[in-house]
């Protein structure tokens, strides 16, 4: 069916309405994976170095114990907030880099293949995008 052109900035406006919500819910679905509990710890532990394997005991769990006890402190942490255009995932936890990778691809050894990888889950994702803005084009396109 056939648009008037007056209709056109409504339904930019729309559709631009519709990519933020995709955006958002594609940030809320990573955070969703990203906070589930990883597998316990295998041993003997993996360590990145013997440096690190040395802080640990020496810090008492770099604080946290040892043996070391989750508090889910990791999984509560991840936030997706809405942005202007889109929206925002982090987590500000200390160690959260260690525990499920970071975007540019390093995750402690410690944690691989036990915690959810950020950087698999991100491309899981973000593959969604552009399947999902189209779906929200064609129902808009058809009002």
């Amino acid at each position: 069916m056939a648009k008037d052109i007056s209709e056109l900035t409504d339904f930019l406006s729309g559709l631009m309405t519709d990519a933020r919500a995709v955006l958002l819910e594609t940030a809320q679905q990573i955070r969703g994976r990203m906070a589930e509990e990883g597998k316990p710890i295998t041993y003997p532990v993996q360590w990145d170095s013997e440096k690190q394997r040395r802080a640990f005991f020496a810090t008492n769990g770099f604080g946290g114990g040892i043996p070391h006890v989750r508090t889910g402190a990791y999984q509560r942490g991840w936030t997706a907030e809405p942005r202007s255009f889109g929206a925002v995932l982090f987590n500000h936890t200390r160690g959260a880099g260690a525990i499920g990778g970071t975007p540019s691809g390093w995750q402690s050894r410690i944690h691989r293949n036990r915690w959810n990888y950020l950087l698999q889950i991100l491309s899981e994702e973000l593959t969604k995008i552009p399947d999902a803005i189209r779906n929200k084009f064609i129902v808009r396109s058809r009002e």
